[in-house]
């Protein structure tokens, strides 16, 4: 039984499928089982997972499209890991970000979900720049009220941690930003971590969800941000919320937005639901931009 279970769900991803899965087979860490979901691809995506050998692949095979909510769970149910991986099958991970993320959680017993930094990548050479991520846990618990604050496919997550939940960890309500809403409902049952380094190459390219689903996935996540407001006993009105969202999408912070952010500020330290000096810090920072 592997230590680590690497989920890479496959849907029309030939350009780049090989590339991918050569970054994890290649990986400096060897305990690891990946788990391959092929979401029904019209493309030759099957014919070149069909090539490995590799005794490591475990490849499922969906029928039909069922699209990545699906997939990634059916791959949960299959995983046999103490840890999950996420992996896109678009991007490459660096040879040893397995390693360095599994020495981490290791020493870190109380952190349950584990990020990196990524650097972006075209669709066709490396290149662009490398992301500055929060790393401390307390500080990422407080972003999370203002964006996601980790990339998805950088990230390790203890198994124990995501069997407390009380449904499934990716829930389709959510579809188009079901990674944050993991992150949001995680946050609040155990800490959750970046390293500092980079340990990704993400790549941007025209047919990824967060370009051709922008205006869902951006909905949705107001919709995140708004559950976490209402899990710290905040139910803001029209005019709040709108403050809000100024703040989360950088549209303006003048004093009314000032305003809205003491409201949270003082909110917290009547229900402690986060670190009341992190989230200061956070505050404060988004209202210098």
């Amino acid at each position: 039984m592997a230590n680590l279970s690497v989920l890479m769900p496959v849907y029309n991803a030939s350009r780049f499928l090989e590339h991918a899965v050569e970054s994890i087979l290649q990986q400096s860490y060897t305990d690891f089982e990946l788990i391959v979901i092929n979401d029904g691809s019209t493309d030759n995506s099957l014919e070149i997972l069909e090539r490995y050998s590799d005794p490591r692949i475990k490849l499922i095979h969906n029928g039909t499209n069922c699209g990545i909510v699906s997939s990634l769970n059916c791959g949960l149910n299959a995983a046999s890991g103490a840890y999950i991986a996420r992996m896109d099958a678009d991007d490459y991970s660096l040879p040893d970000r397995f390693k360095a993320q599994i020495q981490f959680m290791d020493l870190h017993p109380d952190i349950g979900v584990c990020g990196t930094q990524y650097r972006i990548m075209d669709s066709h050479k490396f290149g662009g720049f490398n992301t500055a991520l929060p790393c401390d846990p307390d500080i990422i618990a407080c972003s999370l009220l203002i964006n996601c604050c980790l990339a998805h496919p950088t990230v390790v997550m203890r198994r124990r941690v995501l069997d407390q939940l009380h449904s499934s960890p990716y829930d389709s309500n959510y579809q188009y930003a079901e990674d944050y809403h993991l992150w949001a409902r995680l946050s609040a049952i155990t800490r959750i971590a970046n390293l500092n380094q980079c340990y990704l190459h993400y790549r941007y390219h025209d047919q990824q969800i967060s370009r051709t689903k922008s205006l869902e996935q951006i909905w949705q996540a107001d919709r995140i941000r708004l559950d976490l407001l209402q899990g710290m006993g905040l139910d803001p009105t029209a005019e709040e919320w709108a403050l809000h969202l100024n703040l989360c999408h950088m549209r303006s912070r003048g004093p009314s937005e000032r305003e809205w952010t003491r409201k949270i500020f003082f909110q917290n330290l009547l229900v402690r639901r986060f670190d009341q000096v992190a989230l200061m810090d956070v505050l404060n920072s988004v209202l210098r931009g």
